[in-house]
């Protein structure tokens, strides 16, 4: 009996001791790390925090560390990860709310920073001041636009002269269609800053909301004088300038804002619809190619590229544009529409008319498809279907359905 309980206890000891072995080695590691980060040796460091969390799988600060190297080396997902199991170990490490929270930014996952940093005002009240704008900043990108607004609220009660917060809070208000609203922040924006570019910009944006067209290119001139680096301001006095029809001075715009900003996809997008207005085929078809580089899921630059493709002749291409832009968007009747016109110049007059029916049960109003339909089944000689679609054509307001009611159809009835 003493022998088995002499076995029993010299296991337990050996145990304890693997586990403070384990705890010594992790120690260490860690520390190695610490010294690691002080010199910016974020790949040893990431590398000795990892071994300190093999060592002791517990080791919840470790976890946090990692996530700070892998922040440093742009590893946000990596990093979301160890934040989440450092939390998971010890839920007082009440700093990674905040911190997770500015890297799910980064990741675009703004729903989930706005939780974030709602949880951290929540358990710091101290800080709310410092963390509030970064909360509605999150809440304007995650589109919450009514929580942005009483974000800004409390920001503006406890600061009445920060400009920069009328400034957001009449972007928010913008989006919500309150332009009254938006126009009196945008004001006090400028009565206390009048050199300030964004609230311009800003007042620029409310006049193109209410179709001002001249009065927006006078804020957007306004804002270009105060800053002409600001790629935006040129982008968006560019878009006014479309909405007037002086398509040469929009791409002069577009123009100057890609010179200044290469990343702005939706500059290129703007610039490839004035380039077709103006009959720049080649140009156009170039921009598009340029806005799908920056986001190969842009579908309006796909849906678009491939209109300007087939006018172009290239079928194939127009074709592949058409499969991926439903692909992105299969709820879009204009898309089924584009291919099965695509469809009819292959002679596929069968699968364009499954294209047309798609494109119908999604719009049941969509005269142009009907009147597609229709000729489609002309070229399968079904005339009085044929005949059908273009009254229910001519019916949903597409003129141009008459002419070939009288052409085709009139001797049938």
């Amino acid at each position: 009996m003493m022998k088995l309980c002499l076995f029993v206890l010299l296991t337990i000891s050996s145990s304890i001791f693997a586990q403070i072995g384990n705890l010594r080695s992790g120690l260490e590691a860690y520390t190695s790390g610490e010294n690691r980060m002080k010199v910016n040796d974020w790949q040893g460091a990431a590398l000795d925090y990892s071994n300190a969390i093999a060592a002791d799988p517990g080791y919840a600060e470790a976890y946090y560390k990692r996530s700070v190297v892998y922040t440093k080396l742009g590893r946000f997902n990596e990093a979301i990860k160890d934040q989440n199991e450092a939390l998971r170990l010890n839920p007082g490490i009440l700093k990674i709310y905040d911190e997770r929270a500015k890297i799910k930014m980064l990741v675009e996952d703004y729903p989930g920073a706005v939780s974030d940093f709602t949880k951290a005002i929540e358990l710091a009240p101290i800080s709310q001041p410092s963390i509030q704008c970064q909360q509605a900043h999150a809440q304007l990108a995650a589109e919450d636009y009514a929580g942005a607004v009483n974000t800004f609220n409390s920001i503006i009660s406890q600061n009445p002269r920060d400009t920069l917060s009328y400034i957001f809070r009449a972007i928010a208000l913008l989006n919500l269609d309150e332009l009254e609203k938006a126009g009196k922040d945008i004001d006090m924006a400028i009565r206390l800053n009048p050199k300030n570019s964004l609230a311009y910009e800003a007042q620029g944006l409310r006049f193109l909301e209410m179709k001002k067209y001249d009065d927006a290119i006078q804020s957007f001139t306004k804002v270009i004088n105060i800053n002409p680096q600001f790629a935006l301001a040129w982008h968006n006095r560019g878009i006014a300038y479309k909405f007037k029809g002086e398509n040469v001075q929009a791409d002069k715009d577009f123009t100057k804002a890609i010179s200044l900003d290469q990343n702005l996809k939706s500059t290129y997008f703007s610039r490839a619809l004035i380039r077709k207005r103006l009959g720049e085929t080649e140009e156009s078809l170039k921009d598009y190619n340029n806005a799908l580089a920056l986001d190969k899921d842009y579908t309006m630059a796909l849906f678009y590229r491939g209109a300007v493709k087939k006018i172009l002749g290239d079928y194939q291409g127009a074709m592949n544009d058409y499969d991926e832009s439903i692909r992105l968007n299969p709820l879009d009747a204009q898309a089924f529409n584009n291919r099965g016109n695509v469809r009819m110049l292959f002679g596929d007059y069968t699968l364009a008319i499954q294209d047309y029916d798609q494109s119908i049960r999604l719009r049941e109003n969509y005269g142009i498809a009907y009147f597609n339909r229709g000729i489609a089944k002309l070229m399968l000689l079904k005339k009085d279907t044929a005949c059908d679609d273009f009254k229910l054509s001519e019916q949903y307001g597409y003129e141009a359905a008459a002419e070939t009611i009288r052409d085709f159809c009139t001797l049938q009835r």
